[in-house]
């Protein structure tokens, strides 16, 4: 490939214990043995990251205020070991709460360090529910609906509605009917419009495995199979590693 076009690689980071999925990532690098200078964007699901809804403020408007409000809405709901977190979230709009991700700060230096060691370019870090999002979007109506991510042992569920975050929610996959569990939601909510539409991503299986069944009462469309190989832009910032 022309150097003036150098190469773009996307890898995942599944949910395992932080050095499981290190030990991991790192033997795909070398398999893979990419080129210098080869840009390389990671992916990271499951409980490797975390999100939360900030809720829109008057007198916290600012990009500044934003981030501190996104940040105690993380230590409220985690504690003190938010505090080591890189947070990003996406852009504000005014009146409109916003989407925001956190990783530990000490995964985003361990994945730079294994990209410079093989003279790579870590350009981003992204959250796997936008990085699925994004490459689902144009199969997604902008009103009400339900986005769901299953990666493996993880469900993340994303209610939005003309691109604002309503709820986000992550729970453990084991023996969940996702119908029910969106039922449960929609009724501590208070949601008194008709259901809304279900769109659903998931890691592809190895052959002959079967998906479980989501259960009934929704309209679900399902969206390509996790994980995507192509670049995607993602709906929220990339979290710079460096």
């Amino acid at each position: 490939m022309s150097r003036w076009f150098p190469e773009h690689t996307v890898l995942w980071l599944w949910p395992h214990k932080t050095d499981v999925a290190l030990a991991a990532f790192e033997r795909e690098l070398d398999q893979r043995a990419l080129r210098r200078g080869t840009r390389l964007s990671c992916v990271v699901a499951g409980e490797g990251v975390r999100y939360r809804v900030v809720p829109w403020n008057d007198e916290l408007a600012s990009p500044l205020q934003r981030q501190v409000l996104a940040m105690n809405c993380f230590t409220e709901a985690y504690g003190d070991a938010a505090r080591g977190w890189t947070l990003r979230q996406q852009p504000a709009r005014h009146g409109a709460a916003t989407l925001a991700c956190a990783l530990d700060a000490a995964l985003l230096d361990r994945l730079a360090a294994l990209a410079q060691a093989r003279q790579l370019k870590l350009v981003s870090v992204q959250p796997a529910l936008m990085h699925a999002y994004n490459l689902g979007r144009e199969r997604i109506d902008a009103g009400l609906h339900w986005f769901v991510c299953i990666d493996g042992p993880w469900i993340t569920l994303l209610l939005m509605s003309q691109g604002q975050p309503l709820l986000v929610k992550s729970l453990s996959s084991s023996n969940a009917d996702l119908g029910r569990v969106l039922d449960r939601e929609w009724f501590v909510l208070g949601v008194e419009t008709p259901r809304c539409p279900v769109y659903v991503t998931r890691r592809a299986l190895a052959a002959g495995a079967e998906h479980k069944p989501f259960g009934t009462g929704w309209h679900f469309v399902d969206l390509p199979p996790l994980p995507g190989e192509a670049a995607s832009h993602s709906l929220l910032p990339s979290l710079q590693a460096a």
